[in-house]
C-alpha cells in the first residue's frame, strides 16, 4: 500500500516535471536552443570513430512541432530526421544484445590500448523510456522502414493497467517485439526511482517486472534496464547484477567506452528541434567530453 501511495505521487511529480519541461522548452524558443549552443562547441571528431557507442535516449513522439529543447517528446519527422542522417552517416543501429556482445569483447580484449573500443565502424544504440504508444504507433513504422533496430524501456504495471499518459498494450508490444525492430526492456513495475536503504524493494519490484515481460513476451535474450529517473545506488547495482541484469543504463550524459561499467550506462537524451546533424554533432561532442574525462581521471 505504501508502495502504491508512492507510486500515485511520483506520477503526479513526473506530470509536474513533463509540464514544466514543455513550459521550459516554449520559453527558450524565442531565443537559441541548449542544443545549438552545445553544437557549435563540438570540434573535429574524426580521430574518435570507432571508439566508442553512443546511446540515445528519447521518449514521447507527436505528429505536431514540440517546443525547442524539450528532452521529453520528439517529432515523427525529426526521427525520421534522425535516422536518415544515421544511415547516410554510416552508422550501425544495434540492439542491445549486439552492444552487450561488444561491450563484453572490449572488456576482455587485452590488446586494446587506451580507453577506446577499437571497433571498424561506427555503431549507436537507440532507447525509449517508459513505453508511450507513440513508440508504437509513430516510432516502431520508422525503426521498420529504415531497418534500424530499438529499444523501449517500459514501465510494466503503466503497460498493464494502462496508467497515466497511453502506453502501448501487450499485444502491440508482442508484435514490435517478434518483428525484432523494438524491443521491450524494463524501466521497472511501478517507476519509483531506488533510494538508498530501499534497495531489497526495489529489487522486489524489478523481478516484478521481469515476470511480466516473461509472462507477456516469452523473452530469452539479454537482461537489461533502465532506472526511473536514472536514479541508482552501488547496493542496487550489485543486487541487479547478481539478479543477472547484464546491462543497467542511467541518464547521465557521456558515450561507451573501454571503461564504461556495463550496471552504469551513459545515454545522451534526444531533444526536440535537433535536426539529424545536429544530433549528430551533439554526439560527437559528448564523445570529446567523454575521453577528455576520462584522461583526466574525472
Amino acid at each position: 500500500m505504501g508502495r502504491r501511495k508512492t507510486a500515485v505521487a511520483m506520477v503526479a511529480l513526473a506530470v509536474s516535471i513533463f509540464s514544466a519541461t514543455v513550459a521550459y522548452g516554449a520559453e527558450e524558443s524565442a531565443a537559441e536552443p541548449r542544443f545549438v549552443r552545445i553544437v557549435k562547441e563540438a570540434k573535429a571528431p574524426e580521430k574518435l570513430y570507432g571508439e566508442y557507442i553512443p546511446v540515445l535516449m528519447y521518449h514521447h513522439f507527436t505528429k505536431e512541432e514540440p517546443a525547442y529543447g524539450d528532452g521529453m517528446v520528439v517529432s515523427a519527422e525529426e526521427l525520421e530526421d534522425h535516422l536518415k542522417v544515421f544511415k547516410a552517416e554510416g552508422y550501425r543501429c544495434i540492439t542491445l544484445e549486439q552492444l552487450n556482445r561488444l561491450m563484453r569483447s572490449a572488456e576482455y580484449n587485452h590488446s586494446l590500448q587506451g580507453k577506446g573500443l577499437g571497433l571498424e565502424g561506427k555503431y549507436i544504440c537507440i532507447t525509449m523510456d517508459d513505453g508511450y504508444y507513440s513508440n508504437y504507433k509513430l516510432a516502431y513504422p520508422l525503426f521498420k522502414k529504415y531497418q534500424m533496430p530499438a529499444s523501449v524501456f517500459a514501465v510494466t504495471d503503466f503497460v498493464t493497467e494502462q496508467y497515466g499518459m497511453q502506453k502501448f498494450t501487450w499485444k502491440q508490444a508482442q508484435e514490435m517485439d517478434k518483428a525484432g525492430w523494438l524491443r521491450v526492456y524494463s524501466h521497472s513495475a511501478d517507476h519509483i526511482p531506488v533510494e538508498a536503504g530501499q534497495e531489497e524493494a526495489f529489487l522486489a519490484c524489478m523481478q516484478k517486472s521481469d515476470a511480466a515481460l516473461q509472462e507477456n513476451l516469452k523473452q530469452d535474450r539479454v537482461k537489461a534496464m533502465a532506472y526511473p529517473n536514472g536514479l541508482y545506488t552501488e547496493k542496487s547495482q550489485e543486487l541487479l547484477q547478481a539478479d543477472g541484469y547484464e546491462l543497467q543504463f542511467t541518464i547521465e550524459k557521456g558515450v561507451i567506452t573501454r571503461e564504461t561499467a556495463r550496471n552504469a550506462i551513459p545515454r545522451i537524451t534526444v531533444e526536440s528541434g535537433m535536426a539529424g546533424r545536429d544530433l549528430v554533432r551533439v554526439i560527437e561532442l559528448a564523445a570529446e567530453k567523454t575521453f577528455a574525462a576520462e584522461r583526466e581521471g574525472k
